[in-house]
């Protein structure tokens, strides 16, 4: 292992990074006070973007102390931190911006209404994959296991459940941009 000056190091560079990450959040949701906040589905899905970006965020401020990421490293914990900051921040700040731009680029006019529909439909199912993984990760299940423990049952079925949903609710996104594109 690393000595304690050399975690000390490390730690406290992780928690200065949240400063000027939280001044990010803090600057996004500022650029919503104060204006009426349209019942757009582009708002719902940059809403939501901040929301996944921070949840994961947080996770990201409790493995950054080198006692807990002891415990939690190469859990589920982890995955569930990675996938709630990289990959659903992506994922939602891609689909606002297609959203926003495809009737400037294709001439095309989205449904909002199915938009709103799915993006709570996503927005849940997507937390359904990923937050009971953080449970996982603090009763210990690693990761990268394909056998596990019957202790994990539950929670692991949650999370299928949830990736089942989003797996249906991404392809009805792509039939609602289908059906957009037909409908020109």
């Amino acid at each position: 292992g690393l000595d304690i000056d050399t975690q000390l190091y490390f730690m406290s560079a992780t928690m200065i990074i949240a400063i000027p990450t939280s001044i990010k959040i803090f600057s996004w949701m500022m650029t919503l006070n104060g204006k009426k906040i349209l019942n757009s589905s582009i708002n719902f899905w940059s809403i939501g973007f901040i929301i996944m970006f921070t949840l994961g965020g947080l996770t990201g401020i409790i493995l950054s102390n080198s006692i807990i990421d002891i415990n939690l490293h190469d859990t589920y914990f982890v995955v569930a931190h990675f996938h709630y900051v990289l990959s659903m921040g992506v994922i939602f700040s891609i689909f606002s911006s297609f959203i926003f731009w495809s009737p400037l680029l294709f001439n095309v006019s989205l449904n909002n209404n199915w938009l709103k529909i799915n993006f709570f439909n996503l927005f849940l199912s997507i937390n359904l994959t990923f937050f009971p993984q953080h449970f996982l990760g603090m009763n210990g299940m690693p990761r990268r296991y394909i056998m596990y423990s019957d202790y994990f049952i539950l929670w692991n079925n949650i999370s299928s459940v949830g990736s089942s949903m989003t797996i249906i609710f991404t392809l009805i996104f792509i039939y609602i941009i289908i059906e957009s594109f037909m409908c020109k």
